[in-house]
């Protein structure tokens, strides 16, 4: 079941409080059960009967039946997803309209087979950095981390920034090396720095460099404070328009200008390939080798084939 921006679950909702303040208490004394597969479901706002017709809390309804629920104070829409759950030889339907917010599905040992697939020498610690810091501030890191592999063209870099600077997703790379003297906008300096003629920002640690990458995130996902304890590492988060973005696909035009297509991409392109590529676990290791090795030709020869155009 494939769910997103139901509108009509809107008017659900006001039907549902209009009628409660409307109609004669009388007509709602009694009381409802919900089961869901055989299982009682509870909500704090109890279903009731009005009128001869069943009225059911929604967000109680979706989320007993795994899906993930949020509301949009700011444009009163109430987004519903179900989760993306891979199931073995298979690729779930490809949902372009993915939130930023909310739990991780591939695991680390998914993100870094991918990764591996693509480039052997990328850094093994970054899954794991992603899915946890990601947790931390309530985004998908497991999409964070498929951004920053378009990013950094699966860590191989080969543009303005470098990978020294552990920066995953060319923050304040704006085409313009830096001065060393930019304004940090109240980020950590034992955490984050600019070096004359480097493009984009450093970051002292790659934990350091994902945290900043999933705080940019959450400016533009949310308009909540950080969470309590943590530090601002990110000298761009208060330049975002805060809560312009809840989609993936709202990062087109924002992220990357023009921009047309990017949050696409990032799901399409990298995060959908975790559940196309096929489990190498029963390749010997020499066939292995040898897949990687042709892969990384062919990935060197789109390399310089892009480099001519």
């Amino acid at each position: 079941m494939q769910i997103n921006k139901i509108a009509a679950s809107i008017a659900v909702l006001v039907l549902f409080t209009g009628l409660l303040l409307t109609q004669p208490l009388a007509l709602a004394q009694r009381a409802v059960t919900i089961f869901l597969d055989g299982r009682e479901i509870t909500s704090d706002v109890p279903p009731v009967i009005i009128n001869g017709r069943t009225m059911v809390p929604l967000r109680a309804i979706s989320e007993g039946m795994g899906m993930d629920v949020q509301w949009d104070a700011d444009n009163y829409r109430v987004f519903i997803s179900s989760p993306t759950v891979p199931v073995s030889g298979t690729t779930p339907l490809h949902d372009e309209n993915i939130l930023i917010r909310g739990n991780a599905v591939l695991t680390a040992d998914q993100l870094r087979a991918l990764m591996i697939k693509n480039n052997p020498a990328a850094p093994r610690e970054l899954p794991e950095l992603y899915l946890r810091i990601g947790a931390e501030y309530g985004i998908r890191g497991d999409i964070a981390f498929c951004q920053a592999a378009k990013e950094t063209g699966w860590w191989r870099f080969g543009g303005l920034v470098q990978p020294w600077q552990n920066n995953y997703c060319g923050l304040a790379a704006t085409g313009q090396p830096a001065t060393g003297m930019e304004d940090l906008r109240g980020a950590d300096p034992d955490l984050v720095r600019f070096e004359n003629g480097v493009h984009g920002a450093i970051f002292a640690t790659p934990a350091a460099g994902v945290e900043a990458h999933i705080q940019h995130l959450y400016a533009y996902a949310c308009k909540d404070p950080l969470p309590a304890g943590k530090t601002l590492v990110d000298p761009r988060f208060v330049l975002v328009t805060r809560g312009i973005a809840p989609q993936w696909t709202d990062l087109n035009g924002r992220w990357a200008v023009p921009g047309a297509g990017y949050g696409e991409s990032i799901l399409l392109d990298y995060y959908y390939k975790a559940f196309d590529s096929k489990a190498s676990s029963g390749l010997s290791q020499q066939e292995q080798l040898q897949r990687l090795q042709m892969e990384n030709q062919l990935l060197k020869e789109e390399i310089k084939r892009l480099k001519a155009m």
